[in-house]
């Protein structure tokens, strides 16, 4: 009745599968009830521990070792839900594990012991659905088969993962199933702990790293199956010991001509002038971005775009042997950005600087660290009174004068620069969204000025493009950091735990997290 109720509940199964596999898990368990128990006392009397009073204890110890006894392959499920079935011989549940929160949760109130692996795999499949950890948003599960036998290994891996196909065309979910053998998890077991992962996303993030060598395991273990199947999609790995059914959806996020146009519009670039147009997924602190890089003119630029928002979260370009680049530095989306186009300074060089040559000239004919501050303010079009901060010095290396670096801060936005110490060309420059507006911007402790814990909960959840009917475990806290006052803003939302802080003054977004 209990498995009856279960696969009921889930509502992935005809009545016919449901009915017979119910009263086969209800045959088993009496078989292995009645068929272990005579085999113990049959071996107790064998071994004289009827007459030395110890039959008890010995049924329970031997008792307890029959499951793993039983036990003839590990077959893995992670989505962001990590579940372990162990089978015995002819594919019936030994045991079923969550291996993680969201495991546990996927598996409550299921008891699938004697049950064929069809009748779990549905059940899980079906609850996944149902929790929303499987959507047309994450759409993609790994299969991982642990088992001595390469072949037997094969053949359950693969009726795995068409129960799986099935179970979520039911669903109405364009589904992508990716399947492996887990022949040597000695070299995986170190990462499956250090992440607290399981080891087939163990073994999967090895085989994209592999592939990849900027990718790490840091980068990788925080997100879902979904997300590396993407990030492995749109670099074209193609790791030679999975198998892949199907493509990772990914309707979650902006689309990549979408990020590149927002690549160009940043970076003032017409798109008629780029060359080398290259955009990948990536990952940074668990968030989903677009690395877009690309070429106009002599310049190399670099951009990295929120792959759920559309927000420039890091921007970067290079000039090769042009001083003028096409397009400017601009402020990040939250902070005001500055207008237009400006040439370096070194167009109109501070009065005694000379162009640099290829001798060591005089440190007496350095442009100093003001005249590579006001260079540096000059490319980005900002006036010295808006920056929060700002310094300048020589960088050397091997103990000979390079360039001069520059750093400064406008709102939440950081900008470094290179700036020749001759003529002050500028050499290179990048600028970085913190996702905080320093402390010394206008923020007020006066109650009129506090937008209140609803109005924050609102901005929050108008920035995720989420309603509060939507989401769960909804709080706000009222907090100071540096004195600077704010909201805490946490909510959770299909598996996925998101976490704001606000501007308790003016609304706006400081910082915010997503995390699995």
């Amino acid at each position: 009745m209990k498995n009856e109720r279960i696969l009921h509940a889930i509502g992935e199964i005809d009545d016919d599968l449901i009915t017979d596999a119910a009263n086969d898990a209800r045959k088993r368990r009496n078989w292995i009830k009645w068929g272990s128990l005579a085999a113990v006392l049959a071996l107790c009397v064998t071994a004289g521990l009827l007459a030395a009073n110890v039959l008890h204890p010995g049924i329970l110890r031997l008792g307890s070792l029959w499951g793993s006894a039983a036990a003839n392959s590990i077959v893995l499920l992670d989505v962001n839900p990590s579940i372990a079935l162990t089978v015995d011989a002819d594919e019936r549940i030994v045991t079923a594990e969550g291996l993680n929160e969201d495991g546990r949760l996927i598996l409550e109130g299921m008891d699938f012991t004697g049950a064929d692996i069809t009748v779990a795999v549905n059940a899980v499949v079906g609850s996944m659905l149902q929790k929303g950890y499987l959507s047309d948003l994450q759409n993609a599960i790994l299969v991982s088969v642990e088992n001595d036998d390469a072949e037997r290994s094969s053949a359950l891996q693969e009726r795995v993962s068409a129960i799986i196909g099935n179970a979520l065309q039911n669903g109405n979910v364009e589904g992508t199933v990716l399947s492996q053998s887990l022949n040597d998890t000695a070299g995986l077991e170190q990462m499956a702990q250090a992440y607290n992962i399981s080891l087939g996303k163990a073994a999967l993030i090895q085989e994209v790293m592999a592939l990849d060598a900027t990718l790490t395991a840091e980068k990788l273990a925080p997100l879902s199956i979904t997300e590396i199947a993407l990030i492995s999609q749109s670099k074209n790995l193609a790791p030679t010991a999975l198998t892949q059914n199907g493509t990772a959806s990914n309707k979650a996020y902006i689309s990549q001509d979408a990020a590149i146009e927002i690549a160009y519009a940043y970076a003032n670039v017409d798109a008629q002038n780029v060359t080398g147009i290259k955009a990948e997924f990536d990952s940074d602190d668990g968030i989903m971005i677009y690395e877009i890089e690309f070429r106009a003119g002599t310049t190399e630029y670099e951009c990295e775009i929120d792959a759920r928002t559309g927000q420039v979260v890091k921007y970067e370009t290079e000039s090769k042997d042009n001083p003028n680049p096409p397009g400017t530095a601009q402020q990040p989306s939250n902070t005001q950005p500055p207008t237009g186009t400006q040439q370096p300074s070194n167009t109109q060089p501070p009065a005694g600087t000379q162009q640099p040559s290829n001798t060591q000239q005089p440190a007496d004919q350095y442009i100093g660290e003001e005249a590579a501050k006001e260079a540096a303010l000059a490319h980005a079009n900002i006036s010295a009174d808006s920056v929060s901060y700002i310094n300048a010095w020589l960088s050397y290396d091997d103990g000979r004068p390079e360039h001069y670096e520059v750093e400064f801060a406008v709102g939440s936005a950081r900008y470094e620069y290179e700036i020749d110490m001759y003529s002050g060309r500028v050499l290179k420059y990048e600028t970085e969204n913190t996702g905080r507006h320093n402390s010394n911007q206008h923020h007020t402790d006066s109650p009129s000025a506090d937008i209140g814990e609803e109005a924050a909960k609102e901005a929050a959840l108008s920035h995720a493009g989420l309603t509060a009917e939507q989401v769960s475990k909804l709080k706000a806290k009222y907090d100071y950091d540096n004195g600077y006052a704010l909201y805490e803003v946490e909510f959770e939302c299909n598996g996925y735990e998101y976490e704001y802080e606000i501007d308790a003054a003016t609304g706006a977004i400081l910082k915010y997290e997503i995390d699995d």
